[in-house]
């Protein structure tokens, strides 16, 4: 149906430089929030520490 209407218009072509560009753009973004963000809060005295919880015993008759 756009053929029949378009009277030698050009037809249209879609760029796709937008969009990754958009991605490219948050994915740095984001990247160097997690960078900057872990060199703030990295801390050499900090330590972590791991609780397992304890077992209980099984009902079994």
């Amino acid at each position: 149906m756009y053929e029949r209407y378009s009277y030698g218009k050009p037809q249209r072509t879609f760029s796709t430089g937008l969009p990754i560009g958009v991605m490219l753009f948050a994915f740095v973004v984001i990247g160097g929030y997690l960078v900057i963000g872990s060199a703030i809060v990295n801390d050499s005295n900090q330590t972590a520490a791991v609780v397992l919880p304890t077992p209980v015993a099984s009902l079994s008759k």
